[in-house]
């Protein structure tokens, strides 16, 4: 395997393009995409049109229809899927091998929406309105709890008991070295994270293997800090309200139910305008959550420590020190390494309670609860399975 030290003259992108702005690029059309498909469907009432609006249809013949809508909404993201898991990458897999994790990654997403869609189907014939609201908060709580699970069954990657070149960095971040899980994928950008609502068992990379120790201590005592601050519950339970606001609202506004096979599409397209909206206005606070957490594992390794390993992982990912002021509040939830360095010289305090860790990655990974297109279209994770459920982070 070679080093991502190694490995950043690899997967330049387009043309002379950094790397970061080629992925960049790339996920602003690739939502772009989804965000004009979502308003066609809608302005033109496409769903009524081709979808039965009525419940008489059946169940089975109403979910057939919807579960081939499903599976030509992926394939209609093929070509981005392609170019950002193939070619704009850092290593690059052969074709085979990429297509065989993509077809796997995509198979799991759709089996995930249809089953979506069948409880909420049925939930909205047999008991209504507020029934189905609640199936749909308990589909997201379902996705939170078990995310490092459908992370490894999307990736295909094995998880296993830390090796023991964690436990000084465990030791010195103050968390058991029980309670981590290592996950041995390829891709660079995989960080891991709390693998369930409550903060209970911590994934982490075997990729950090490579770090120094107290730049792995200082990853993992941001971990303990997003977990023991609250960040982390506030991130997921911001995100699930966040979408059930939307769910509602969409139903709302279209007079759509999921009912109906048309329902059900209709809803898809609204949440997919809804993501959006969640991609430009969740990252502010999960950027404060990133500052926070830098500042509460400076106070427990020193700020030396931190500032190494913000160093080592930022150019493992995007590898782009600056970025101008407009480009990084719509576009990044993640502060640039400039910034957070900075900010660590600032010494401006720890965790607050407006401080929600991942809050807009959280609501991506979510939102697979609600057939939204861009969950896996944005940037950090387009084409890359290992990183649909665990997004790349800080």
């Amino acid at each position: 395997m070679t080093s991502p030290s190694l490995s950043r003259s690899g997967g330049q992108g387009f043309g002379t393009l950094t790397y970061a702005r080629s992925r960049l690029y790339l996920g602003v059309s690739g939502v772009g995409t989804a965000v004009l498909a979502a308003t066609g469907l809608l302005i033109f009432d496409i769903p009524s049109v081709g979808f039965a609006t009525a419940t008489e249809q059946s169940v089975g013949r109403s979910l057939f229809a919807v579960g081939l809508f499903f599976a030509l909404s992926s394939a209609l993201f093929f070509l981005f899927d392609l170019l950002g898991g193939a070619w704009v990458v850092r290593r690059k897999r052969e074709a085979p091998l990429w297509l065989a994790a993509w077809l796997r990654g995509a198979a799991v997403q759709w089996v995930v929406w249809m089953l979506t869609a069948a409880a909420l189907m049925c939930t909205a014939r047999s008991a209504g309105v507020a029934a189905t609201i609640g199936v749909f908060v308990g589909i997201q709580c379902l996705l939170a709890q078990f995310r490092g699970v459908f992370s490894r069954i999307i990736a295909s990657f094995e998880m296993g008991p830390a090796p023991a070149v964690f436990a000084e960095a465990a030791e010195q971040a103050g968390i058991p070295l029980s309670r981590l899980v290592v996950a041995d994928t390829p891709d660079e950008g995989f960080v891991g994270g709390w693998s369930s609502v409550l903060p209970r068992t911590l994934v982490v990379p075997r990729l950090w293997e490579r770090l120094p120790v107290e730049a792995l201590a200082a990853q993992l005592a941001r971990r303990v800090a997003v977990a023991q601050s609250g960040a982390h519950l506030r991130g997921v339970v911001g995100a699930i309200a966040f979408n059930t606001l939307g769910f509602m609202v969409v139903q709302r506004l279209t007079g759509a139910t999921p009912a109906t096979a048309a329902g059900l599409v209709t809803i898809m397209a609204g949440m997919t305008l809804w993501a959006f909206l969640g991609v430009l206005f969740l990252p502010t606070p999960s950027r404060a959550a990133v500052y926070a957490a830098d500042e509460s594992a400076a106070a427990t390794v020193g700020s030396a420590a931190v500032k190494t390993s913000i160093e080592r992982l930022d150019e493992w990912q995007d590898d782009e020190a600056t970025r101008t002021p407009n480009v990084e509040r719509i576009f990044h939830p993640v502060p640039s390494r400039t910034n957070r360095l900075a900010r660590l010289e600032a010494e401006r305090g720890g965790l607050t309670a407006w401080h929600a860790h991942h809050l807009a990655r959280h609501a991506l990974w979510l939102g697979w609860g609600s057939f939204s297109a861009i969950s896996r279209t944005v940037h950090c994770n387009v084409g890359r399975p290992a990183l649909w459920a665990m997004l790349p982070g800080d």
